[in-house]
């Protein structure tokens, strides 16, 4: 019968409906060899390498040819107005968005308006960051595709763009996001993720931190470390994991194959994270999309940073995570209505699926 599951991160409930339940091999879509797959270069790509004029300025660039792979990379910093130099190569551009969804302004760097419109009709200047990390030269190499040091440089990406926006006292958080095929958003093929740098802390991570700190002034210990600890405990749910980071599908994951990957130490920050973090990522999320990919026909997917607020200090009740949402169902009129999700397939059916099998070693990639 069905079973309601909470997610003690943000409070949410989430249906499992065990007599509608999938098993987890009927989500696999058209195999990868069956999909139109594009040329490594695009002529009309605007992220494709050549066509660097047809973009604005980039903000970062790595190429990782000045340096040996796993030795760490030559980063081109173009401050915040963008005048990174494109040498005759690159592998890893951070642009700033030719359509973005906020600015810093047509005025120049002002600050950010207050209320304009009364206590009815609230309306504020869409003060704010928006950037584009270009992943790869390459058209057609996603995420599960790159080499672990490749993959890295990405990550590397992040943390390096949030402590150069985290120097503007108007922006409270970036949010990174990572939008896999036209279905889960993306609308240009060239594989990238984006950033909004935003003047405010999203509700969903206010909920989160505050329900974060709740606990841990109650348990003396932050949540998620120890969701983990239970969650490692109990193993029916892990699908990857290394000495650094875990990959699991959680308790009250809200859609069939819904992910979080979390380090196994605690960090509130990329920042604030122990050097070289992103090395010990890449094996572990690499790992995790290419199951995806492999079990279930490479499906769309959103993928999302959840980090503490800019230039906050180590903060000992939250702890950073990646969360990653397959789109196999379809997001419809109660879960708009209500804010509650119905997953019609057994978080714990879904992560064996997503093992390897009997006799592997879990490591492999790692």
């Amino acid at each position: 019968m069905p079973v309601l599951r909470q997610d003690l991160l943000t409070g949410e409930w989430v249906i499992i409906a065990t007599e509608r339940a999938r098993r987890p091999e009927t989500f696999a879509g058209k195999k990868e060899e069956e999909r139109s797959i594009p040329p490594a270069r695009v002529a009309n790509c605007p992220f494709c390498p050549g066509n660097e004029d047809m973009t604005p300025p980039a903000v970062l660039v790595y190429d990782e040819r000045a340096t040996p792979p796993g030795t760490g990379v030559s980063g081109k910093h173009g401050g915040e107005g963008g005048t990174a130099a494109v040498a005759d190569g690159w592998t890893v551009r951070v642009i700033p968005n030719k359509f973005p969804a906020l600015e810093r302004g047509v005025h120049g760097e002002g600050a950010v308006l207050g209320d304009r419109c009364g206590d009815l009709f609230r309306s504020y200047q869409g003060y704010g960051v928006h950037e584009v990390i270009i992943e790869t030269p390459d058209h057609n190499r996603h995420f599960a595709d790159l080499e672990e040091h490749e993959l890295g440089l990405v990550l590397k990406s992040f943390e390096d763009r949030i402590v150069a926006l985290s120097r503007d006292q108007r922006l409270k958080y970036v949010q990174v996001f990572r939008n896999h095929q036209r279905e889960a958003g993306a609308s240009i093929e060239h594989p990238h993720c984006q950033l909004i740098a935003l003047p405010y802390i999203p509700p969903l991570l206010e909920k989160e931190y505050r329900r974060a700190h709740d606990y841990y002034l109650a348990e003396g210990r932050c949540l998620l470390c120890s969701l983990l600890e239970e969650e490692e405990r109990i193993g029916d749910r892990i699908v990857l994991q290394n000495d650094y980071f875990t990959a699991f599908i959680p308790f009250a994951a809200p859609l069939p194959f819904s992910a979080w990957i979390v380090p196994r130490e605690h960090y509130s920050s990329l920042e604030v994270s122990a050097e070289g973090w992103e090395k010990k990522l890449a094996p572990i999320l690499g790992g995790f999309l290419e199951r995806l990919s492999k079990k279930l026909g490479d499906p769309p997917y959103n993928m999302y940073l959840h980090s503490s607020p800019l230039r906050s200090e180590a903060m000992p009740y939250f702890h950073w995570h990646l969360e990653i949402i397959p789109k196999l169902t379809i997001v419809a009129g109660w879960e708009l209505a209500t804010g509650t999700y119905i997953n019609v397939s057994l978080p714990e059916e879904a992560a064996g699926y997503l093992k390897v099998p009997e006799g592997e070693k879990v490591e492999t990639r790692v």
